[in-house]
């Protein structure tokens, strides 16, 4: 990505490549860490894709060599005024600097788990021309290049968000590094039963599980919880966590969600019914653990979730230990910004039991009410776009959020969200698998790189990897993800993770009509794309029939839920 600070005209050329001739050289640390030494390969590797010629690496033992790249701290680096950057989980940052056309540095903070300098290379590479948006080559962009040089670069990067995590890091760990995924190490997600299985403990201590109709029986129902009024289980819990932590420094964060389920098998017990809701019932349990914790790891962060039965605030003021976070789980309108207005969000669909408590609110009015009642100090964000959710007729769309993405990332930034989980594809549960990548690269790209980028806007994003992309066609690709985040934005059926309308719906007649003609623009440029990126092009039209057949089938009731 270009910034303003790069747009100099009159800053002289550092020279990389010349005639196909790789002349800079690379220098790094004699002491080199192995992160560093990665970046160092990868400069090169990338270098000779681009030119054809690899440069030399030298380490600071040496004379600094003509036309240095120095990667990683490194004595030289030091001369120029530039220490390494320290301090894990705080701190996550890379620099890019022309030192007046002396050398060039990359470095970041590779302390922990960050991976500065690394993704240092990666901006350097992306503002000569190189893109990531998709795991196949087809979708790499390397542009062929025999001179090379770069002018006036003076950039101090850090994230918006202190971690960032969608699925493409878990399944596609290449691409999320070069979508600058990652971050301080987490650990997201319904952890209870797995620190604490019923097959392994309940024998011995039935008093740590829930009471259902009278007796210690979590197995009657579908969903169970643990007795959390027990005095003995946020103990156990504190020492099955601190000895995590014990075995993984980098880890500083944990996850103390309760079981998933909805409001069936919460205990009955007399001491759990005197707690109050399961939210209220969810703070002070954490509070319990999170005490016991601290006496070992004081600055370590513990999280609970606030979902399903605990969507709904407690209904009293509450304050929540220095270490417990709350991870606020985004149940509305997906296609709609979260402060689009006091009505987003839908009023909860499930069938479920509201027992203990019965005030259905939108999600926004929901997490105000947090906010005002409960006092905390960290908050994170569990979010989905996963639209297929396991519905097959949704398997073969394309589905584009672009600006609503960025827009709701400034919204978390703004109420000091550290932390965004996305649960999304590509995942095979959800029918986000094989060619899915290349259906809905837009969604997981702007997701991923907003949780990085601070400043810039989902079409902007989308605008620089069109450019990359699809060459002389990328204005009329740009106008088609443009237009399927529209039709999606406005459909009249409430668009939610689990629970999408039927296809049809959201792409009408006229809209498919729309998209049509936009993509018969390609015709006008296709003789001015190269073989790559006329493939790429057709790539996407030919996904494209493919979700017009599914929207057909859809409007003719193929996908209908049978009696």
């Amino acid at each position: 990505m270009i910034t303003a600070n790069e747009l100099r005209k009159d800053y002289k050329e550092f020279t990389i490549a010349k005639d196909g001739n790789a002349v800079c050289n690379v220098v790094v640390s004699k002491n080199a860490s192995e992160k560093v030494l990665i970046a160092a390969d990868d400069f090169v590797n990338l270098l000779k894709r681009m030119c054809g010629d690899a440069p030399k690496i030298f380490t600071d033992e040496n004379e600094l060599p003509e036309n240095p790249v120095l990667i990683g701290p490194s004595r030289y680096t030091e001369k120029e005024g530039f220490a390494a950057p320290t301090g894990y989980p705080e701190n996550e940052v890379c620099y890019l600097k022309n030192c007046d056309n002396r050398c060039i540095i990359l470095m970041g903070n590779d302390d922990g788990d960050f991976t500065g300098t690394e993704f240092a290379v990666t901006m350097f590479f992306e503002r000569l021309g190189c893109g990531w948006f998709g795991p196949q080559e087809i979708w790499q962009v390397i542009p062929e290049n025999k001179d090379i040089s770069i002018g006036y670069l003076d950039i101090e990067h850090r994230p918006q968000f202190i971690a960032r995590y969608n699925n493409v890091l878990r399944f596609y760990p290449e691409i999320g590094k070069r979508w600058y995924l990652g971050g301080v190490k987490r650990v997201a997600g319904h952890t209870f039963q797995s620190l604490f299985h019923y097959d392994k403990y309940f024998e011995s201590h039935p008093e740590w599980y829930c009471m259902i109709n009278g007796k210690r029986d979590p197995m009657s129902v579908e969903w169970w919880q643990f007795c959390y009024s027990n005095e003995e289980l946020p103990k156990r819990f504190a020492e099955a966590i601190c000895k995590i932590f014990d075995e993984d420094p980098f880890l500083t964060q944990y996850s103390i969600a309760l079981n998933d389920g909805w409001y069936e098998g919460w205990c009955e017990c007399d001491e759990c019914r005197k707690m109050g809701t399961p939210s209220e019932i969810a703070v002070e349990f954490s509070n319990r653990i999170a005490r016991e914790v601290a006496k070992k790891y004081p600055n370590h962060i513990l999280t609970f979730l606030a979902y399903f039965p605990t969507y709904f605030p407690p209904t009293k003021p509450m304050k929540v230990e220095p270490n417990v976070e709350v991870m606020f789980c985004k149940e509305c309108d997906m296609f709609m910004p979260v402060d689009k207005g006091p009505d987003n969000g839908y009023h909860l669909r499930y069938s479920f039991k509201q027992s203990q408590n019965t005030y259905p609110e939108p999600w926004l009015k929901n997490f105000k009410k947090w906010i005002s009642r409960v006092d905390f100090k960290h908050i994170s964000i569990w979010d989905w776009y996963c639209i297929a959710a396991a519905q097959p007729e949704w398997k073969d769309i394309p589905w584009v959020q672009g600006d609503v993405i960025t827009r709701n990332h400034r919204f978390w930034h703004e109420h000091n969200v550290e932390y965004i989980y996305n649960d999304q594809g590509p995942l095979p549960a959800f029918y986000e698998d094989g060619d899915s990548f290349a259906l809905r690269w837009p969604l997981w790209y702007v997701n991923a790189r907003g949780m990085w980028e601070k400043e810039l806007t989902g079409s902007q994003i989308l605008m620089d990897a069109c450019k990359k992309l699809y060459g002389a066609a990328a204005d009329i690709l740009f106008s088609y993800y443009l237009a399927l985040a529209d039709i999606a934005a406005h459909n009249e059926g409430k668009t939610i993770a689990w629970h999408p309308p039927k296809p049809h719906i959201v792409y009408t007649d006229t809209d498919v009509v729309r998209i049509d003609r936009i993509l018969k623009g390609i015709e006008m440029v296709k003789d001015e794309l190269s073989p790559v990126e006329l493939e790429r092009v057709k790539i996407q039209l030919k996904l494209w029939e493919t979700a017009k057949t599914a929207i057909q089938n859809s409007a003719k009731g193929m996908y209908d839920e049978k009696e």
